[in-house]
């Protein structure tokens, strides 16, 4: 399939952000001091290295679990990278659990999705008994909204997905697509977009206000459908923040993005 040159800068999320170089790098640092500092608990639930969950546990019992899917397109990035994440929710007495999967192109996306399901099940069962938050950001948020789906009612007190791609069809138009093989019945039957949305479930869907015009009408888009669903879905806009530092706000103590997810976890 032919290249749309409109939809690949829309999703062209790095070369849209010109100091991301810096932004990753300061993300590298914080990630191996917060690895460092709190020593995450590897939880395996398949035999790849990338079949694991690092679980972040706070210093006394924990009064929730937040269950966080990285991001990538779905052929990049590792947990690991996304520890930086984990500290501020600890100090609120959340337990952190970063999912780990197998990537394309060396999966199909259906098995990468297995891949998720299973290890948030992994991640469920290694904090039992408390509410639970899922999340994730840009490929991870398509992923949160999918384990939100597909997960028994119940599981998840609320949902938070930011940047996310919950429409796969536009990706068959870039390079993104060179990796994930997808064709257009197997890109809408994986589409979170698609999927049907959890009953009254709470759902934000942000996005930072200086991301392109898909990326805000791909949140748009599924909050309306989802709550159209019976969801109780809605999507939020952070003015001036773009892929990237949207992703920040997942570490900021105190800030809407978190104090939104506490808020689900307290019902």
């Amino acid at each position: 399939m032919a290249t749309d040159g409109y939809l690949e800068l829309e999703y062209a999320t790095t070369s849209r952000v010109p100091d991301f170089p810096a932004i990753d790098a300061r993300w590298a640092k914080a990630a191996e001091a917060a690895r460092a500092a709190l020593a995450p608990e590897g939880v395996a639930y398949g035999a790849h290295e990338r079949q694991g969950v690092d679980l972040f546990r706070p210093a006394g019992a924990a009064r929730g679990l937040l269950v966080f899917v990285h991001g990538g397109y779905f052929q990049r990035r590792h947990r690991r990278d996304f520890a930086w994440i984990a500290p501020p929710w600890l100090g609120r007495g959340i337990a952190v659990a970063l999912v780990g999967y197998r990537l394309c192109p060396e999966v199909a996306l259906a098995t990468l999705i297995e891949d998720v399901l299973a290890g948030a099940r992994a991640a469920l069962a290694g904090v039992p008994g408390v509410p639970v938050l899922v999340g994730g950001h840009s490929a991870g948020g398509h992923l949160a909204a999918t384990l939100a789906a597909r997960l028994p009612a119940g599981t998840f007190r609320g949902c938070l997905p930011t940047s996310g791609v919950f429409e796969l069809a536009p990706l068959l138009a870039t390079t993104v697509n060179e990796a994930l093989r997808l064709d257009y019945a197997t890109a809408d039957r994986l589409s979170a977009m698609y999927l049907p949305a959890p009953e009254n479930l709470p759902v934000l869907a942000s996005v930072g206000g200086a991301e392109s015009t898909e990326f805000l009408r791909q949140s748009q888009g599924f909050a309306r459908r989802w709550r159209s669903g019976g969801a109780a879905a809605a999507s939020v806009e952070f003015p001036h923040l773009n892929h990237f530092t949207m992703q920040d706000e997942w570490a900021v103590d105190g800030g809407p993005l978190m104090l939104a997810g506490l808020g689900m976890l307290a019902g």
